[in-house]
């Protein structure tokens, strides 16, 4: 059966990711830039927070800037998530391909934690203050090789905790293979985010550095894609995801996913769940919707919108 060999994939790739976890666990340290540690853009936080290996929109800037070579129109792209206790945490992509030489990308992600009050030692107020980071991305990426795909982003940063500020810069590289397996497209993704030295405000540290791997494959005639993704932080634990996205028709699609290794989630709070609508005029106008668990800290409800042209 031609599907046999998707399911050795997927087993082999599961068995791997839990031993690979298993064999180079950390314990959590401390970096700077906590907010690049987040899920940005929609549709992967509803696949499991699995897109490396399908970055095929814009918000590929914020996983594998390799996925900028996939593009082949003019995309805009907003998220916006009312996450825990009041922050706001979102993000807005612009892709534009230039022909066979590939595509430009730009990103940028903000984090707002709106108004925090102080307290002195007693406990009493002494007033407010808030912590406002931000992240602006410049990338490229282009098929160097055939079916091999590199791409490249640089980033400023910036962090503003109450009166103290801090800036720096990162960059990301990314790399993506494009084969097939019984005419079914199989890709397989890696990216290096976030590498860069230290900054502040305060004290300095070094940015969480990531390595994020993964495959994508679409099978039953491009109608399911099954993704997988291993993330390698390199001062903590390691965390897995695998995702599903299935088209329903031309303008519907479901999404799910599951988060593995996470301590911080049990039973079925791991499960993350979307969906995503596109309406065609002259352009594609996109929507889509994602929702997941954050643990002892509640829900997280994210949307997107954009437009392609």
């Amino acid at each position: 059966m031609k599907y046999r060999k998707f399911v050795k994939i997927i087993f082999y790739q599961l068995i791997f990711l839990g031993q690979f976890c298993f064999v180079h666990a950390k314990s959590a340290g401390t970096t700077s830039a906590e907010f690049l540690k987040l899920s940005y853009g929609t549709r992967p936080s509803s696949l499991g927070e699995t897109f490396v290996a399908i970055t095929n929109d814009s918000s590929a800037i914020f996983w594998n800037p390799a996925g900028l070579s996939l593009i082949t129109w003019k995309e805009l792209m907003a998220s916006y998530n009312s996450w825990i206790q009041d922050i706001k945490v979102g993000s807005l992509s612009y892709a534009m391909p230039f022909g066979q030489t590939g595509s430009l990308g730009v990103g940028i992600m903000y984090l707002n934690s709106g108004s925090i009050i102080k307290r002195e030692e007693t406990k009493d107020e002494a007033g407010s203050y808030d912590v406002k980071n931000t992240s602006l991305s410049v990338g490229y990426g282009s098929e160097f090789f055939r079916n091999i795909s590199l791409g490249v982003s640089l980033k400023y940063l910036s962090e503003k905790i109450d009166s103290e500020s801090g800036t720096g810069f990162a960059a990301d590289l990314g790399g993506l293979y494009m084969t097939q397996i019984n005419d079914m497209p199989l890709n397989f993704g890696i990216s290096f985010l976030n590498l860069g030295g230290t900054m502040g405000p305060g004290e300095k540290s070094d940015l969480p550095k990531k390595l994020k791997a993964g495959f994508s494959l679409k099978l039953f005639e491009e109608k399911v894609t099954v993704n997988t993704e291993l993330d390698y932080p390199f001062i903590s634990d390691m965390t897995a995801g695998i995702g599903f996205e299935y088209m329903l028709s031309e303008i519907f699609v479901l999404r799910f996913g599951y988060k593995f290794f996470r301590d911080d989630l049990t039973g079925i709070e791991p499960v993350t769940f979307g969906f995503g609508i596109v309406y065609s005029q002259k352009q594609d106008f996109i929507f889509d919707y994602a929702f997941s668990n954050v643990g002892d800290l509640g829900y997280s409800n994210k949307a997107s919108a954009g437009v392609r042209f």
